[in-house]
């Protein structure tokens, strides 16, 4: 698959994961549709960075693909934490609540910076970044 398309993809990965929660497929099903859609979005945005590290691609493009893919980590500590809080002690006030804050906040981040990813890479394989001859 080519690269552009790998980017795009993790978009879309990013999304569907967001949509797949509990609430819409029950806790049954979706629990563990939205563990497994994080964690291969958390191993795409770890792949994706590694591959734009080693490309000629602008420095700007492998520090917004690193950050993705380290807020992807963090975003599957989080995830098992709120699954913990919530599975181990659901009557704690606070700490669910905090934790499904970040993890939401976090969701939105590493779908707008896999987005700014994607768009980037794309407009320099596409020679956009270069001066138009005058």
């Amino acid at each position: 698959m080519p690269l552009w398309n790998r980017l795009y993809n993790t978009i879309w990965l990013a999304l569907f994961s967001c949509v797949m929660v509990p609430r819409w497929m029950g806790t049954s099903w979706g629990v563990a549709v939205h563990a497994l859609l994080g964690l291969g979005l958390a191993a795409l945005t770890v792949a994706n960075a590694r591959t734009l590290k080693a490309l000629p691609v602008p420095p700007r493009l492998q520090r917004i693909s690193k950050v993705t893919a380290g807020i992807a980590l963090a975003q599957a500590v989080l995830g098992m934490a709120l699954g913990a809080v919530n599975h181990l002690a659901p009557g704690v006030p606070v700490v669910g609540t905090v934790i499904l804050c970040a993890h939401v906040v976090f969701a939105l981040a590493i779908l707008s910076q896999s987005s700014s990813v994607a768009t980037g890479y794309d407009m320099w394989e596409e020679k956009e970044f270069s001066p138009k001859p005058t």
